[in-house]
């Protein structure tokens, strides 16, 4: 989450409007209530200052380079990678989120630098980019590169994934035709002037940019400008500008309550996507598969305090939302088991089909011996056998049909749990990260009353945590015990239908079918294996990444080539980095075990006393355990100890990693 300040325009200087926005650093912001140069005996107390800090903030003077070099050229890589990413500007109408996202001939915008960093990074003999352009206007979706499609719809498919049937989809070989396809997007846009703006855009505008490889989908980016929120006291709009600014706010106010939900510490609240046809295009990019960027822009103006001071919070909320993004997965990866399940389904068809021929020919045969036997007797009749055979073929095939019915019910239930165990891995993780700092601090004899404040939240956290784990546990718990449950009866059919071969096409097709069974549980185990070192893995490269900003700061220090007063502020970032990277490496130097909880359903991976073990007999406070022994081989170069300064000082440099109020509080790593 960025911060980008629009300069005062010369509207905003004839009405002797004040800047009241000034960047500190890199990262913060001083916001400024105006009525502090009131003098108003009433409000007199009252604070009129406030610090915002982000992962990056710029000011008035900052140019388009500089926004994208600091905060989106990384995400090309990404999106190179076969991860999904999304950028998109949010504030208030006039701030400036459609001269940073789309730009001027002079100075483009992100959507022309991200697309020719994107065809800088890329062999074009082996990738392909296609575009797609729309526009939400008064909750109707319209095809910004194909207006004659009219109004399109929202979707989602069988997975949950949001689609719009009829977009079009332009392939751009080349940096020239991406200027060309954006050219005519924009023009198509809807655009109006209103008192606060005369180029105000009456809608969002969705860029979305696909990267092919081998004709298969590899990763995706998002760029998106949205419409700015309006209040109609402010723009002055009647009749059709009126009702767009109300759409337009109805859509932020759906995508505020998004926001809202996801940044809430209660993680089961329910996220309401269906609000607005906005949310639901955003709902992969804010809580789903995508790294994401928000750009938060606002004016410095004194005229737009109570904009400037909406805009500035949502943006706070916004940078505690955690998404998870997933490598996208060629479908080449499943091929071998795709093609396998496939061969067996035909399988399963071929044998069908001859089992019911065979069943067909055997009634032929009994019907016409029974002809044979009642002319012999006379015309009397005798009970045929064939109803017999027809009735072990009926009970054969509902057989048949139960197994099947009851393999899907374990795959649902399989999925379920390699859902519980990721986030009990992530929940393992951070809960020992915060366990090893109040571990710590119990050993300092002096705690400050800030810090003692801090403590008592991260305690809270790690209950909060510990909750969640004991709701996963019983999820694990119940999980198994269908699964489990479900396998006896699939047993007990399996006995039945081997019982009811009568044939020996019924004999293969039923160990045909146990056999998809049995692939099918080991696919979702392999996958869930998978899931887990992908946790470790992101959680590796985020201590390298702060091992590598760790050892920076130390050569800036030891270097000395530094002014006393930056010599400071190095000092104090060198500890809270020193000492993040320590609490940042106790889970993943605690692991206990890698095998996933599916796995250990598995006959082939489980021991034969796992199986008759319970959920309670693998507590998930097992996951990571501490080592309370001091590993002296983890040492680093010791500086004074944190508490010397000014905590106030030091929540600009906190880091978000831990989820922590505290990261900034951390005690020193001789405590621990």
């Amino acid at each position: 989450v960025v911060v980008r300040v629009r300069p005062m325009n010369e509207q905003e200087k004839t009405k002797r409007y004040f800047q009241c926005v000034f960047p500190l650093d890199k990262k913060r912001l001083l916001l400024v209530d105006p009525e502090k140069y009131e003098k108003n005996v009433l409000r007199a107390n009252r604070q009129h200052e406030r610090q915002f800090a982000f992962d990056a903030a710029f000011g008035p003077n900052s140019t388009q380079e500089d926004v994208h070099e600091a905060t989106t050229a990384h995400l090309i890589e990404s999106v190179v990678q076969g991860y999904n990413a999304t950028i998109f500007a949010y504030g208030a109408t006039g701030s400036g989120k459609t001269f940073t996202m789309i730009g001027s001939k002079e100075q483009p915008g992100l959507m022309s630098l991200l697309t020719r960093s994107l065809y800088d990074k890329i062999d074009l003999d082996e990738y392909t980019v296609q575009l797609s352009y729309l526009e939400v206007y008064n909750e109707v979706i319209r095809d910004l590169l194909n207006p004659s499609a009219g109004i399109l719809e929202l979707m989602e498919d069988d997975k949950g994934n949001v689609r719009v049937p009829g977009l079009s989809s332009v392939r751009a070989p080349n940096m020239n035709r991406i200027m060309q396809i954006l050219q005519e997007g924009n023009l198509r846009r809807t655009q109006e002037a209103t008192e606060a703006n005369k180029t105000s855009s009456r809608s969002h505008a969705l860029l979305q940019v696909n990267l092919m490889r081998n004709n298969r989908q590899h990763g995706k980016l998002f760029l998106i400008d949205l419409a700015g929120s309006e209040r109609a006291s402010n723009t002055n709009n009647s009749g059709q500008r009126l009702k767009e600014g109300a759409a337009i706010n109805r859509s932020l106010l759906a995508l505020g309550n998004v926001i809202n939900s996801l940044s809430s510490a209660n993680k089961t609240r329910y996220v309401n996507y269906r609000d607005s046809k906005l949310t639901r295009l955003l709902k992969d990019s804010l809580g789903g598969n995508a790294r994401t960027c928000m750009i938060a822009h606002v004016t410095a103006a004194s005229g737009h305090y109570e904009e400037t001071y909406n805009t500035l919070v949502y943006a706070s909320r916004a940078k505690n939302i955690t998404t998870r993004p997933v490598k996208n997965r060629p479908s080449s990866a499943d091929a071998g088991y795709t093609e396998a399940l496939r061969e067996m389904r035909k399988e399963v068809d071929r044998r069908s089909i001859a089992l019911t021929n065979s069943m067909n020919q055997l009634s032929d045969n009994n019907n016409r011996r029974n002809g044979n036997e009642r002319a012999k007797n006379g015309g009397l009749t005798f009970a045929a056998p064939s109803k017999k055979a027809n009735h072990g073929s009926s009970l054969f095939s509902q057989l048949k049909e139960q197994y099947m019915a009851l393999s899907d019910k374990q795959k649902k239930l399989r999925q379920r749990l390699m859902r519980a165990n990721e986030e009990s891995y992530e929940v393992s993780m951070g809960r020992t990260s915060k366990i090893a700092i109040l571990m710590a601090w119990e050993k300092q004899k002096h705690i400050e009353e800030k810090t003692a404040q801090s403590i008592e939240r991260l305690k809270a956290d790690v209950a909060d945590l510990e909750e969640r784990a004991t709701t996963l546990s019983d999820t694990r718990r119940k999980t198994e015990k269908s699964i489990r449950k479900n396998n006896e009866l699939q047993k007990a059919l399996e006995n039945r239908l081997r019982g009811q071969a009568l044939t020996k096409e019924q004999g293969e097709l039923v160990d045909l079918i146990v056999r998809m069974c049995e692939i099918e549980a080991e696919k979702i185990s392999v996958s869930n294996d998978l899931a887990l070192h992908d946790i470790i893995m992101k959680k590796t490269d985020n201590s390298m990444a702060k091992l590598q900003k760790y050892e920076t700061l130390a050569e800036k220090l030891i270097e000395g080539n530094v002014d006393e007063s930056d010599r400071h502020q190095l000092e104090q970032e060198y500890r809270i980095v020193k000492n993040q990277f320590h609490y940042h490496l106790i889970p993943l130097k605690n692991i206990q075990s890698t095998v996933s909880w599916n796995s250990e359903l598995l006959p082939a991976i489980a021991t034969p006393s796992s199986s008759k073990m319970s959920s309670a007999d693998y507590p998930l406070d097992q996951t990571f355990v501490l080592n309370k022994k001091k590993n002296k081989r983890d040492s680093f170069p010791l500086l004074p100890t944190l508490q010397r300064y000014h905590s106030q000082d030091l929540e600009t440099m906190s880091d978000v990693d831990l989820d922590s109020p505290t990261s900034h509080h951390l005690p020193p790593l001789n405590a621990f």
